[in-house]
């Protein structure tokens, strides 16, 4: 087994080892792997998906770091973004649901580029179904 170094926030580390004090889980290093193996299993099923789509994508995120890069973002995916919800969790924390139609390749490039924005801490995305073309056929 390799051994790599990780960096987390100290108020990450700290719920980390409060969830570990209440779990079954061996070791910090259970959880994390766990988590990676979720991780993966999420990036293949979403690679997975072909065709015209409809989903949600939920973002959580430090509102005091939304910056340019999300607001462009959201633009860019104009075309795919067919409703956006907007909430304020707490002092520093912000909900935005978006309500997402179209080709499978577009909302991925969407996933993808909410992923390399600072400050998201968190993102899941639900397909709702597949659209079926005027023909019958997905």
């Amino acid at each position: 087994m390799v051994v790599i170094s990780i960096s987390l926030p100290d108020e990450l580390l700290s719920e980390l080892d409060k969830v570990l004090g209440e779990e079954w889980y061996a070791s910090r290093s259970e959880v994390i792997r766990q988590a990676v193996r979720k991780y993966i299993s999420e990036y293949r099923s979403l690679e997975r998906i072909e065709g015209e789509v409809v989903a949600t994508i939920t973002v959580l995120y430090n509102k005091m770091e939304k910056g340019e890069d999300q607001l462009r973002l959201q633009h860019e995916f104009g075309d795919i973004i067919s409703a956006f919800l907007h909430s304020h969790m707490d002092g520093s924390t912000c909900l935005e649901v978006m309500v997402v139609k179209g080709r499978s390749k577009r909302l991925k490039e969407l996933i993808d580029g909410m992923k390399a924005i600072r400050g998201v801490r968190q993102i899941n995305f639900a397909l709702m179904g597949i659209v079926e073309d005027e023909a019958g056929g997905a």
